[in-house]
């Protein structure tokens, strides 16, 4: 599928997240407080800038365009995987696993749904302000 280019930056970090959510969700129950360090660091580099771009830019444009709905799911697909992060990051096993298998699921809603929608609906000004924020593809 052909992404706009001023997305690409957010769609280019999909690969990196669905690398991570299939090892987390195969993660084995010995989760320890290290891994849940490493990983809790690992979100913050990664997934949080990710997240904010869309907290901040997409969602607020997607709600004012009328598609209340997947504004809605992508907040509370990132609020649960907020919290299940703080979870890991203290050393609970079976949060890593379930975010894990959520981060997957999102992934697959951003690159079928939700940036689609973004692409078909959002001005030029959101999608050039993403660009702006996001890194650049890699």
């Amino acid at each position: 599928m052909k992404r706009d280019p001023r997305l690409l930056g957010l769609s280019s970090q999909h690969h990196r997240a669905l690398v991570l959510a299939r090892a987390l969700a195969q993660e084995p129950l010995d989760w320890s407080s290290e891994k849940g360090i490493a990983f809790g660091a690992r979100f913050d580099a990664e997934l949080e800038p990710h997240f904010l771009i869309e907290d901040e830019v997409l969602l607020p444009a997607l709600r004012r365009a009328g598609a209340t709905l997947l504004a809605e799911r992508t907040e509370t697909d990132h609020a649960f995987l907020r919290a299940t992060m703080l979870a890991a990051r203290n050393g609970e096993g079976m949060a890593a696993r379930a975010f894990g298998e959520r981060l997957g699921d999102h992934v697959r809603f951003e690159e079928r749904e939700l940036f689609p929608a973004c692409e078909a609906t959002l001005s030029d000004d959101v999608l050039d302000e993403v660009a702006r924020r996001a890194p650049k593809e890699s």
